[in-house]
C-alpha cells in the first residue's frame, strides 16, 4: 500500500506542474524554460540526497542508462511536451501524454519480462479510448 500511496502523492506533484510550466510559457520560450526546470529539479534532488546522505554514485552501466533515460525523458520527450502545451493547452496535453503508461507496461513485458495482468490490460485499453476522446479523432 505503501507504494500506491507514494505513486498517488507523485501524481498530484505531476498534476499541478503542467499549470505552472503552462503559465511559464507564456513569458519564457521552450528551450530555456526546460533547462531551468530541470535545474530546479537538479538543486531539489541534490539538497534532498545531501541532507539524507544518500548520494552514492557508482560508475557503471546504470550511470549510463540513467543519462540515456535523463536525455530521453528529460530533455526530448520535454521538448515535444511543451510544444504541446503551448500548442493544445494543459488539459489535453498532459492527457494525451497519460499514454506513457501504455507503453511502459508493452514495453515491460518485452525488455523486463514482466507479465501483462487483466487489469493493467484492462488499464491500457481504457488509455486508448481516453486517447482517443480527448485528440477529438
Amino acid at each position: 500500500m505503501k507504494g500506491e500511496i507514494l505513486a498517488l502523492i507523485a501524481a498530484v506533484l505531476w498534476g499541478i506542474a503542467p499549470i505552472l510550466d503552462r503559465y511559464a510559457l507564456q513569458d519564457v520560450p521552450t528551450y530555456p524554460a526546460i533547462v531551468v526546470r530541470a535545474f530546479g529539479g537538479f538543486i531539489a534532488i541534490l539538497l534532498i540526497s545531501l541532507a539524507l546522505k544518500n548520494f552514492e554514485i557508482n560508475a557503471s552501466k546504470a550511470l549510463i542508462l540513467l543519462l540515456i533515460s535523463g536525455a530521453i525523458s528529460g530533455a526530448f520527450a520535454m521538448i515535444l511536451y511543451f510544444e504541446a502545451l503551448k500548442s493544445i493547452g494543459a488539459s489535453k496535453a498532459v492527457a494525451i501524454t497519460a499514454v506513457y503508461p501504455m507503453i511502459t507496461a508493452l514495453l515491460s513485458v518485452v525488455f523486463l519480462s514482466e507479465e501483462l495482468s487483466a487489469k493493467v490490460a484492462l488499464g491500457i485499453v481504457l488509455i486508448i479510448i481516453g486517447i482517443i476522446l480527448v485528440s477529438e479523432v
